[in-house]
Parts: C-alpha cells; structure tokens; sequence
C-alpha cells in the first residue's frame, strides 16, 4: 500500500508540471499558427507518455482540409533509421555482418574492398552524393552509374553525407533477403509493431489523411512542391508516416522491442563523425545526448529524436517548405528544459504597406529579393532558397531574432535602403535597384547548353509580369525556367507533365524546330506557361 500511494503521489505531482509544458507548447503553435509560420504536426512524449500533440495547417489546402494528428506525411531522410534497423536485425541473424566488404555484394565496385557496410551507415565511404532521379531508376542502372563517379576521399577517412551509400544498402537487403527493400520493411517493422499508416509509394496513397506538400501554402494561395514520378530517393528517403506511428517506433528501440540492447548502444554511439552514428544522428540538447534522424525534401520537414537521459521524445512533422520548423524546434526544447524563450508577435501591416517594400534590393554583386503572397513576406538572396520572414514593426521582418530585414525611410519616407542583419552577426546594406534581373531558359535544347547563361526571355511592356519568347530555335532536349543563372531559383514541370514546380522536372522539347515560349509570373507561387512549335 505505501508503496502504490508513493506511485500515486509522484503521478499527481508530475501532471501539473506536464500541464503547464503543453499549455506553453500550445501557446507556441499557435502563435506560428496565426502568421501562417507552421502547417503540420507535432508530437512530445516524456517517458513514454505523451504530452502534447496537435496539428495544424492544411493537409488539402485547394479543399481546405485541415491536417490532423493522424495525417501521413513523406519523412524523406527519416526513412534512414529504418534502413538502418533492418541492417542491423539481419546481422543480429547472422545473414550478414556491418564488416562485410562491398565488394561481396559488388565485386566490380571501385575500391570495395576497402568499404564496408559500416561506411556506408555511418557516410564514411567517400562515395558521392549523387542520387538524380533519372540514374535511379533501377539497381543496374543506379550502379552503373555511381560507380564511375570519383570518390570524395579514401573509404573510411572521413565523413560525408550521402544518400547513394543508402541506394547501395537497400539493393544488398535485397540480395540479402531476396526481398524488395519495401517489402522487408513491411514485415520486420511495420507490421510486427502494427505502424498501420507507414509505407511507401507516397504518390499511390489514397488514404483521406494524406496530406500533400506544399513550396507556398497560405489560406488563400498554394502550389504543391515537386511529386517525385518513382518512389525516390529509395532507402535513403522513400517513406511517409505520421507523428503516432515515429513515437511507436521510438517506443521499440526504446524497449528494444525489435533491436538488442547492445545493437541499438552500437548504433547509437558515433562512428568516425561526432554527430553520426550507425543510420542515427547523434546530437544534443542541453548537453544531454540526443538521437534521432531529420529528413527533407520537396513539400515535407520532418524531426524526430528522443533525449536518451530523461526519455523525451520530440516529433515534428511539416508540409510546408516555409514553415518555420527549424525555427520552432529550439523554443520546444526550452520549453522542456524550463528555458527562457520568446513567442512571435507579428505586427499588424496593411497589406498595401507591405506591396510598397517588394523590389529587388542589391549591394555589390549580389541580390536580395522580397516579395508579398497573400500577407507573407519571402525573401531570398541570390543563390539560397527562400523563406518566409515574420512582421515586428512596419519597418522590421525577421526570420528569427538572429536574421532581420530593416527598412531605413528616406527624409521622404520612401523605403528605398534597407539592413540586412545575418545569423553571423554581421550587417549589409541594400539599396533598391532599377537594374531588375530577368527569367531565361536553360538547357541542352538551347545552344548555349545546361553549363551556360540563360537565354533571356523578353518582358512584354504592357505587363510586367510575362516573359516570352517569339520563333525561337530550339534543340531536340531539355530545358528549364532560370532566373538570373541562379539555379536556386527555376521552375520545371511537376510530375503531372502540366503544372509547375520548383526544382522539377525538365521541360521536354521533342523535335528541332521553332518555338513560341511564355511563362506568366503574374502569380509568383502558382505561375503558367506555354509552349507552342510552329508550323513553318
């Protein structure tokens, strides 16, 4: 009896302070929530109890459907952990050991006798990073062609993220098993553990909960990020799920329900690389020992780790490429730690304020860039991805308290200069420029070629806002939207073949002939083009 009311004593002692953890994450969510700074999902467990969990943004922004707690969502590089388990459960079998040579599986493989299927865990292999999707359409295909790219240093000397290493260990699970990889997956995690909203072949998917990814989602304006056309990028970052089945998962390793104490230590502990492991990022938070594995991709953020000292499991899940997720995670984990930490209050600026600050702004040879979406402030700097800054004056946008956009009104009040302070510390001066740069086509159906500048497109003089160009030859090959020769910025087709995306697909040219081309940027998240062959 004393000891079942010592127990009852220390729960109601705890649910208090659990209370007061989720009342401030709420409080947090829903500040991002409100700036339109965050869509998807979040889970936080502590000692195998969760404490908070909510979801928020929409999963079908079109139909406006809102994302739920039992919204799927692509993991991408998530998906790392679960190659990884499955390496180590067959060598735990004794079908194959982590010291197990590449060239066992690969007998051709460039220096596989000095790779071992450690380095290809941990990144130690020196094998780059190359993982198009037109070169991983099949094992033959995909080893062919790594195989003949250069090394990025001796195998096992240093540490390098790759995702081809991850290509190579799902086709030997397949050796392995004689299995496909998905299938292994299926039947050594996914069913025992009953992770019924896992998988693959996130395309396919039809379950009303799917919730697809978004390069722009507000509540009035959105475009989906690029659809991968095959389950790419494979082992490496093929899998959706959602936050509940993560936190099962977590739960397993944490019960080594699925891994042996002494594998999952193994894994845990840093191989060559301070903050990797063997398929498992190691890291910390307060000095407290972290692992985990993040993942990213079109449309889709996703964090997952638990703190092994104090058993805390952190999951959040985005589908928004501006939200502000990495952003968020530093004031989570303040919150769990009893840290001070800061909540955004956006300032409230009319919107015909707001259009009066867009403009490229420049300083030396590089451009900054700031355009307003429906209320949304995106800023991108030549040659980085954009992202979305947060109003906390009229004249000042940040990213976080560490990046700020200041404007400096003139004796006229006119906004033509402005600071840039950057995450380092330092601080630039811009000046909004007249000499706007302009979109072009790139590619090998031009002549200039995918290593050469644009062929620039014209801007019609009635509206700003369509480019084109009229009786163009154009090569038999490929192309793509560029803006300024900055490859951060360009558009392709997604894999419908009609809709535009960022970073997508190539535009098709089937025949040498003449061309009229057009992309209308009137709408800068969702823009059209057309391209017409003509008749001569």
């Amino acid at each position: 009896m004393k000891s079942f009311i010592t127990c009852l004593f220390l729960l109601l002692a705890a649910t208090p302070l659990f209370s007061q953890k989720a009342k401030k994450l709420e409080q947090l969510f829903t500040a991002y929530d409100k700036a339109g700074l965050f869509s998807g999902s979040v889970l936080v467990a502590e000692k195998g109890k969760i404490i908070f969990e909510k979801s928020y943004g929409y999963r079908n922004a079109p139909k406006k459907e809102k994302n739920t707690n039992n919204s799927l969502y692509r993991i991408f590089s998530t998906t790392k952990m679960f190659t990884a388990t499955i390496l180590l459960q067959l060598e735990e079998q004794g079908k194959l050991s982590l010291n197990d040579k590449l060239s066992k599986y690969y007998p051709d493989f460039p220096k596989g006798d000095s790779i071992t299927l450690a380095n290809l865990l941990s990144h130690t292999s020196g094998i780059p990073n190359e993982t198009g999707s037109e070169n991983t359409v099949d094992e033959k295909t995909f080893i062919e062609y790594i195989s003949a790219k250069p090394f990025n240093f001796s195998p096992g000397k240093k540490w390098d993220y790759s995702n081809s290493g991850y290509y190579i260990l799902s086709y030997i699970i397949k050796k392995v098993t004689g299995l496909n990889y998905d299938q292994v997956i299926e039947n050594n995690i996914l069913k025992p553990l009953k992770m019924n909203h896992t998988g693959f072949n996130f395309n396919n998917v039809t379950d009303q909960n799917k919730a697809f990814g978004y390069e722009f989602l507000s509540d009035n304006r959105s475009n989906e990020a690029l659809r991968f056309k095959t389950d790419h990028p494979f082992g490496a970052g093929a899998m959706y799920s959602t936050v509940e089945d993560l936190f099962t998962f977590n739960e397993a390793l944490k019960n080594y329900t699925i891994l042996k104490k002494e594998t999952i230590e193994k894994a845990f502990t840093p191989y060559l690389n301070d903050q990797y492991g063997l398929g498992f990022q190691v890291s910390s938070v307060f000095d407290k020992k972290t692992v985990g594995h993040d993942g990213g991709g079109p449309g889709y953020r996703s964090r997952y780790y638990r703190v092994l000292e104090d058993d805390i499991c952190l999951i959040v899940i985005s589908n928004s490429e501006l939200s502000h997720t990495d952003l968020i995670i530093p004031k989570i984990e303040k919150i769990l730690y009893n840290k001070p930490y800061s909540i955004p209050t956006p300032a409230k600026v009319s919107l015909t304020a707001l259009k009066k600050m867009e403009g490229t702004y420049s300083s030396g040879n590089t451009n900054y860039y700031i355009a307003v979406v429906d209320g949304q402030i995106i800023f991108r700097e030549d040659g980085y991805s954009r992202c979305s800054l947060l109003p906390v004056s009229n004249t000042t946008f940040q990213l976080d308290e560490k990046f700020s956009f200041t404007y400096k009104p003139d004796q006229n009040e006119k906004l033509d200069t402005a600071v840039i302070r950057f995450r380092d510390g330092t601080e630039k001066t811009v000046k909004r420029t007249t000499n706007i740069p302009s979109w072009g086509i790139v590619g090998n159906a031009t002549p200039n070629g995918w290593d050469g500048k644009d062929i620039p497109l014209q801007a019609d003089p009635k509206n700003p806002d369509i480019y084109f160009l009229k009786n163009y030859k154009l090569s038999k090959g490929r192309f793509k939207f560029r803006y300024n020769n900055d490859w951060s910025y360009n558009w392709g087709l997604n894999n419908d073949g009609k809709s535009m995306a960022l970073d997508a697909y190539d535009f098709p040219i089937a025949e040498d002939g003449s061309y009229d081309i057009v992309l209308d940027m009137s709408n800068i998240v969702k823009p059209q083009y057309s391209i017409k062959k003509l008749d001569l």
